[in-house]
């Protein structure tokens, strides 16, 4: 099985199909929600790949059902509060979080589409928060 990440939100997906040559891709992310995208919008994630094949094999030796996506430590930024927003993301205190909560709910669909809406707010080097992959979509 190999992973993909979202290049716009950062979500790990597992593609269920392909269609038109594999332009257009059935994709599930980790909390099995099922999308299309066409196929430059993802790319391999070998990191995630591997971790979720050496879990897989603890799994079937401790005779579980193997997982198909390794353990998510990165933050949903649409889902979180602000609390969860500053226990998480380092530089980030609560007023911030606030901040950034009152961006979203501003937002069409009072969600982000894509990490770089949150350069808005302009207190956080959200460059290194990126690089560091702490938080997704």
């Amino acid at each position: 099985m190999l992973l993909f990440r979202h290049k716009k939100t950062g979500a790990t997906l597992k593609v269920v199909s392909e269609w038109e040559g594999g332009d257009w891709r059935m994709v599930q992310d980790s909390d099995g929600r099922l999308f299309t995208c066409w196929h430059e919008e993802i790319e391999e994630d070998q990191k995630a790949t591997k971790k979720v094949k050496s879990l897989q094999v603890k799994d079937r030796a401790k005779k579980e059902e193997p997982r198909e996506f390794p353990p998510e430590t990165r933050l949903n930024i649409n889902t979180a509060t602000p609390q969860m927003i500053a226990d998480h993301v380092r530089g980030v205190g609560l007023r911030t979080a606030k901040k950034i909560k009152d961006l979203q709910m501003s937002l069409s669909g009072e969600k982000f589409s894509t990490l770089e809406q949150l350069k808005t707010i302009k207190q956080v080097d959200w460059e290194s928060v990126f690089a560091s992959d702490l938080i997704r979509i």
